[in-house]
């Protein structure tokens, strides 16, 4: 997670490999999917970046609409490395 002064706290910020970009976590009416959202308007869907940085108020939205998802397997889900 990327630590600014400059950016609010509520910042949202993100990287798609080339450059970070500030993003903001549109709430649809209806119970819809949280969606985020660049200056422009336009939607990013949870595969084309990689979150940074984010406050911890808009944690659960990010979990409903895909942008985080738990990075540690269940330990008591079964897995096999195949590799070894």
């Amino acid at each position: 997670m990327i630590r600014s002064d400059i950016e609010p706290p509520d910042a949202i910020l993100a990287s798609d490999g080339r450059a970070v970009r500030r993003l903001f976590l549109r709430r649809p009416n209806g119970g819809e999917t949280p969606v985020l959202v660049d200056a422009a308007g336009t939607v990013v869907d949870p595969w084309e970046m990689e979150l940074l940085r984010w406050p911890a108020a808009a944690e659960a939205a990010l979990r409903r609409g895909g942008y985080l998802v738990d990075r540690y397997p269940d330990p008591a889900e079964l897995w096999c490395n195949c590799a070894d």
